[in-house]
């Protein structure tokens, strides 16, 4: 806490560029973000003794992010150093998740070339990145959420990071995806262990793995196609 008091009183140019929210978006990709990152970006300045990460980062710690949502104005400018410009800042980037959150439930991903349309543009990517999609019941999108980035071997992901959003998002199907940068679709040995160990755990934690995708520069592999989940 100490250090975090430290850092959160410090000017953004006296701070390395790894703790910089708008310099790590450059660098990873602005889906490497936290969600106090992504805020800080949206406000972009902090307040008099806080800049603008520890001000971010105060806000998600006190409400929650889960409780973003239903945040309004008078409870902002209770923040010291928050007046009603930046309070409507954060309105407005609330309001537009909102919206696009309700964009996303008229999404059905009904075969594996709907979820490639989703995700095609990771046919691009010169970086390993591993998805989640969660859906309904009805196979409706709920969300979609980067889980790893860099060079990784899917085995290294972490399944709590998979189900935390899924927890989060009230899910019942998760769809797994990630891509090969100049290789082949072709699942490996450790993708075909990866799905394997994965669906056994959505079944434990009250899930279902509905497929697993593999991007590549050719199109894309889907695992329920071949019926190897």
């Amino acid at each position: 806490m100490k250090f975090e008091k430290y850092i959160y009183k410090k000017k953004l140019k006296d701070l390395p560029e790894d703790l910089l929210p708008r310099e790590k978006a450059l660098k990873y990709g602005i889906d490497s973000l936290s969600e106090s990152e992504l805020l800080a970006i949206a406000l972009g300045s902090g307040t008099k003794g806080m800049n603008v990460i520890g001000l971010s980062d105060l806000i998600i710690k006190k409400f929650g992010i889960e409780n973003l949502k239903n945040i309004k104005l008078e409870d902002l400018i209770k923040i010291k150093g928050i007046g009603k410009t930046k309070a409507l800042q954060i309105l407005a980037v609330i309001e537009l998740s909102k919206r696009i959150n309700n964009d996303y439930k008229k999404i059905t991903l009904s075969s594996p070339s709907d979820v490639f349309q989703l995700v095609k543009d990771l046919k691009k990517e010169k970086q390993e990145k591993l998805l989640a999609i969660y859906t309904n019941t009805l196979n409706q999108l709920l969300g979609k959420e980067t889980i790893a980035i860099g060079s990784l071997n899917v085995l290294n992901a972490k399944p709590r990071d998979i189900f935390y959003h899924a927890i989060k998002y009230n899910a019942y199907g998760i769809i797994l995806v990630h891509n090969h940068p100049e290789g082949s679709c072709e699942p490996s040995k450790e993708d075909i262990e990866f799905t394997e160990n994965m669906k056994k755990l959505s079944l434990e934690m009250g899930f279902e793995i509905l497929d697993h995708l593999i991007i590549c520069e050719k199109g894309y592999f889907s695992f329920a196609s071949e019926e190897l989940i």
